[in-house]
């Protein structure tokens, strides 16, 4: 939620499970083998009772018992900046996207740590209130870590998730404008400097060229290509592909005003002004000029 990592020495304390376990594996094998064989030969012969082994400080039982106590103690701590996080922008139909993803793996991380913490305190103090059987137990478990695996890589297949998060969002007010003149820095994006690099990428027809994407926009503005498209929608009010087809029609009525069609077929005209096809550059015509294509060579 800060689009960066600083460390902190507290930070140490969401290491203790860890810490603990180290030492305790150091703990068996600082004594003689046998103690060790004995561990292992209880564990194939009694399955079912291979978590209460005594390793050391711990038993197997309160090693995961505490390891999800924690992540569920860490969880609930980060309910306050959450909330902060939520406030900015409510608004914004990107930053809602990124609001709903990741309230919705917050609710999976922390589902999980409490039903995890729930049946390891169960089985250390032997109890089985939802007389539930190690089968579906695992089962469960199984369920919980592909549902937080889909939501964890929903990004790389949406990147839209992400567009409502460039850097330093958490240090921007509320308020959102058009105007790229109004803030130098906004949601960590110099617009002044990428308004005048996009000034530039126009005046060399970038735009007008077969397959010019969002990527490739946002490697000539040097940003990344979800920055990019946050950049638009902040300051242009529209995204990446309405800005670039916008572009491309007022270059199609120039060419018609000086009689590029005189000379030229309407192929060359859709091919000219960077759009794939006929039907396309028809639809986007009439879409930024409120009149048909037809309409306008007409008049």
């Amino acid at each position: 939620m800060d689009d960066k990592f600083t460390w902190k020495w507290q930070y140490i304390l969401l290491f203790i499970p860890f810490l603990l376990s180290v030492i305790d594996v150091a703990l068996v094998f600082s004594k003689p083998a046998s103690y060790y064989n004995h561990i292992v030969e209880n564990a194939i012969s009694f399955p079912t009772k291979r978590f209460g082994e005594q390793y050391g400080l711990l038993s197997l039982n309160e090693h995961y018992s505490l390891r999800h106590l924690w992540q569920l103690i860490y969880l609930l701590s980060l309910i306050p900046l959450l909330r902060r996080f939520f406030k900015i922008n409510p608004n914004d139909k990107l930053k809602v996207i990124l609001n709903r993803w990741l309230l919705l793996f917050y609710t999976a991380l922390t589902l999980m740590a409490f039903i995890t913490l729930f049946f390891g305190i169960e089985r250390m103090l032997g109890l089985n209130t939802l007389n539930i059987s190690t089968t579906s137990l695992y089962s469960l478990q199984i369920i919980l870590f592909l549902v937080l695996l889909l939501i964890s890589i929903a990004p790389l297949y949406f990147p839209s998730i992400l567009y409502g998060f460039p850097k330093n969002q958490l240090l921007v007010s509320s308020s959102i404008t058009n105007d790229t003149n109004s803030k130098s820095q906004m949601y960590g994006l110099d617009n002044r400097e990428l308004n005048n690099s996009l000034i530039t990428i126009e005046q060399q027809e970038a735009f007008l060229k077969q397959g010019f994407n969002l990527k490739a926009c946002a490697e000539l503005l040097h940003v990344p290509a979800y920055h990019a498209a946050y950049f638009f929608y902040q300051t242009k009010g529209i995204s990446f592909t309405a800005y670039r087809n916008k572009i491309r029609v007022e270059k199609a009525k120039q060419l018609i005003d000086s009689g590029f069609l005189e000379s030229n077929d309407l192929y060359k005209l859709v091919y000219s002004c960077g759009f794939n096809n006929k039907s396309d550059f028809e639809n986007n015509f009439q879409r930024f000029t409120a009149i048909s294509f037809k309409e306008y060579i007409s008049k």
